[in-house]
């Protein structure tokens, strides 16, 4: 995962909010987060009839990118990690990606086939990550595009989105465009780490 680098840099966003939720359940604010990328789903949706849809799906992804880190901080804080937590945390991400992309694909802006093809590498990209973990290895983040990537182009497109409403490029909207490249990418970083936990099988 490409932004994985930037994490300590921006720790500082985060620890300052964790610090004051001591008695916050960190599975709450994973649920949040969900119902915010839900909302991000239904906004996008809407965005064909009045630009503030759109720019209002912009902060509710943003604040679902933030709260989904945020739940980690305050669980490591706090020490309230527990596998319970890790596994709904990894169950609700996953349940994201799908409301997020099917958002956009369904959408005026989208299309059904590439939107199929944005969910499907993107499925296929977690899975191997979790896949070499069920096997005895570490998850794998590696690659790109990984989740924390995946939100940020995806909060660039709607910004672009929103500045280029009806524009398209050969017929499609950036929107779609973006399914593309998601699905693409998606795919061949699951090969990329299938490659990897492959060769670290004994």
């Amino acid at each position: 995962m490409v932004l994985d680098k930037a994490r300590s840099r921006s720790a500082f966003l985060l620890e300052g909010t964790a610090s004051r939720l001591k008695n916050v359940n960190p599975n709450s604010i994973t649920m949040i987060s969900f119902f915010l990328a839900i909302l991000f789903a239904v906004s996008y949706y809407f965005g064909f009839r009045n630009l503030i849809w759109l720019i209002v799906a912009f902060f509710l992804l943003i604040g679902s990118s933030y709260l989904d880190a945020l739940d980690g901080a305050v669980a490591r804080k706090f020490q309230k990690e527990s596998k319970k937590g890790d596994f709904l945390d990894h169950l609700l991400d996953r349940y994201s990606d799908f409301v997020i992309l099917f958002g956009m694909t369904v959408s005026f802006f989208g299309n059904l086939y590439f939107g199929i093809l944005a969910i499907a590498g993107t499925f296929m990209s977690s899975y191997v990550g979790t896949q070499s973990q069920a096997v005895g290895l570490n998850r794998l983040y590696s690659g790109f595009p990984g989740r924390a990537d995946r939100l940020v182009i995806i909060m660039i497109v709607t910004i672009i989105q929103i500045f280029t409403f009806r524009i398209t490029i050969f017929g499609f909207y950036i929107t779609s465009w973006t399914l593309v490249f998601l699905g693409i990418a998606g795919f061949v970083n699951s090969v990329y780490r299938a490659r990897l936990a492959y060769r670290s099988v004994s």
